[in-house]
């Protein structure tokens, strides 16, 4: 005999982390080892922020500001909202995590894209939901289908602009339709992670709505473009009364001292973030540039990765870059099988990628 875990933990689906450079080094005894499947900054954090980093390393046996006052006064300072808009989380899973917690129970279910990303789904099912999943149209969210698909029993409708995997957005004019037309009870979450990625043309404010609608929470990270996805840091925009009752339930002491020091300083550095917006956008058109030439499928991103046809021989392909040192993404772990996932990084590592990517596709056609 032995203690027995809830049932229903047996039927949550399992999120299947990328694999680790260490790893891959030991399993293929290779020295020199790419991760191109977590959609991490490769440019790594900036100056400010690693000097902040190490001048306080020695401030850690103290336990942080449970409130994380001067992190959430930077950000409200950045987008001209109330302090008392905005939540941090342990990365925007914890505050996915609080939202459900907050707002669905046994019975309930959430709305959202299939594929997206999975917390959404697991986070709801751990508090007894559900999750009606509408397919990709066109890779694209349909947010026609979303918004008709909302019940009785829906508490919340989650998108994400860019969309991860798939690297397509949503318009402000499927924004807006989604907030005219889902019911006002029904909260919205705007995933909106890589927004820092898109262009000024692809770009729209968001977080104008979400300080003055009661049903709307926006969510963005230091993870991606800031480059502090190991800090473990995010945060979420909404109305104060919708942050009070989010904090209710978050944990006291859930962000490090290091990380609220790190993503105050780093959300003041906006030359720094334009500098690799720049960056990415010339690695992403020179993959389209290179695949478009070759004949090879793909799907048009607006983020730091995207996703590149391979086929019935994706195992295979995948397989071959590891060999060679590069991490991908497998779409079936994804939901979209014949596709791998790639990060885009430096420019002189993307130029290597590419190149075994292509010799090695080439060999299993």
């Amino acid at each position: 005999m032995k203690p027995q875990i809830k049932k229903w933990l047996n039927e949550l689906p399992e999120y299947v982390a990328g694999r680790t450079i260490e790893e891959i080094k030991a399993a293929y005894n290779i020295s020199q080892v790419y991760k191109l499947a977590s959609n991490e900054n490769l440019f790594g954090p900036c100056d400010a922020v690693k000097k902040i980093l190490s001048e306080n390393i020695g401030t850690v046996n103290y336990y942080p500001d449970s409130d994380a006052r001067e992190v959430r006064q930077k950000i409200s300072a950045h987008y001209g909202i109330g302090p008392d808009n905005v939540i941090m989380g342990n990365g925007t899973d914890q505050i996915i995590e609080m939202i459900c917690d907050c707002f669905v129970d046994k019975g309930d279910n959430i709305v959202t894209a299939d594929p997206n990303f999975l917390i959404y789904e697991k986070s709801a099912l751990k508090c007894g939901g559900s999750a009606v999943k509408i397919p990709l149209e066109g890779f694209r969210q349909d947010v026609k289908k979303i918004a008709s698909s909302v019940n009785r029993q829906t508490k919340i409708v989650f998108v994400a602009s860019p969309h991860n995997p798939s690297g397509t957005i949503i318009t402000k004019s499927e924004f807006e339709y989604l907030l005219e037309t889902v019911r006002q009870d029904v909260l919205i979450v705007m995933d909106e992670a890589y927004y820092e990625y898109l262009g000024d043309e692809d770009r729209f404010d968001t977080i104008s709505y979400a300080a003055k609608m009661p049903n709307l929470v926006v969510l963005r990270t230091f993870s991606k473009i800031y480059g502090l996805a190991g800090l473990r840091i995010g945060y979420g925009i909404a109305s104060d009364d919708l942050i009070r009752n989010l904090n209710r339930i978050r944990m006291p002491f859930n962000i490090s001292s290091i990380a609220q020091k790190a993503a105050a300083a780093a959300i003041e550095q906006t030359e720094y973030i334009e500098k690799i917006r720049d960056a990415v956008k010339k690695e992403r058109e020179k993959f389209f540039t290179l695949l478009e030439k070759e004949g090879i499928g793909f799907v048009r991103s607006y983020a730091n990765f995207m996703l590149i046809k391979t086929g019935e021989k994706s195992a295979e392909i995948v397989s071959g870059l590891l060999k060679n040192g590069f991490i991908v993404r497998p779409g079936e772990n994804l939901g979209i099988p014949g596709y791998i996932r790639v990060s885009f990084a430096t420019p002189p590592i993307d130029d290597l990628f590419l190149e075994n990517f292509l010799r090695i596709y080439k060999m299993h056609l």
